[in-house]
């Protein structure tokens, strides 16, 4: 049996920032989903805001992501049928927050139109994601990522398709939009710098956890 996590034992505080690095292939990516609850561990236990991860279903997960993960992705995972506005709706949506009448979506309508404004794509709310650019495509991604209120937001690779200058803006806005909710955040990243700016960085090799450092 492949091992790719092994004897993995860490702590991240409520509202800190935390960033998992290492070489490709010691496992960053799949820690995250683990602590996302993407992924179910086949020894040890995990616990996401008190729960007991290991104990719930598929759709208990799921439910526990809807309510209080937020995630960005390095593809920025964004539906291509779909405008700016209806992809940072969707979380929404999926919630139960847009059904009804047009009056009874107008406070999730609303919340996701002045999170685009506040990533600076206001007049592109109506544009699909083959009409933006992949820095405004993240954009609309972080919007996405932060229009349920998440307390923890979970981010891989978030420049990962960018050129330097765009991945740049958007992390500088992931950051200030982050101590604005005061959500915790866990990051996977090659990038030093980018990990230089959290309060902790995980370092694994091999799929094993080096000591941590602080930033």
């Amino acid at each position: 049996m492949l091992t790719i996590l092994d004897n993995i034992s860490l702590t991240v505080r409520r509202g800190s920032s935390n960033a998992i690095v290492g070489a490709s292939g010691s496992g960053k990516s799949t820690l995250l989903g683990l602590l996302a609850g993407l992924d179910s561990p086949t020894a040890g236990t995990l616990q996401l805001m008190g729960q007991e991860l290991t104990l719930l279903d598929e759709d208990g997960r799921a439910a526990m992501r809807s309510a209080h993960v937020g995630f960005v992705f390095q593809s920025f995972q964004l539906m291509p049928h779909l405008t700016a506005l209806e992809n940072v709706m969707l979380p929404l949506e999926l919630r139960g927050e847009t059904r009804g009448t047009a009056a009874d979506a107008r406070p999730a309508r609303e919340q996701a139109l002045a999170l685009l404004e506040q990533v600076g794509l206001a007049t592109r709310t109506t544009h699909y994601p083959g009409m933006l650019s992949g820095g405004e495509q993240q954009r609309v991604a972080l919007a996405r990522a932060f229009v349920t209120r998440p307390q923890l937001l979970f981010a891989d690779e978030p420049t990962g398709s960018l050129d330097a200058a765009n991945g740049q803006a958007v992390i500088d806005l992931m950051f200030e939009m982050n101590r604005a909710s005061g959500a915790t955040l866990v990051l996977v990243t090659h990038d030093v710098d980018l990990a230089r700016r959290c309060e902790q960085i995980i370092t694994l090799e091999a799929g094993r956890l080096a000591v941590p450092a602080s930033a």
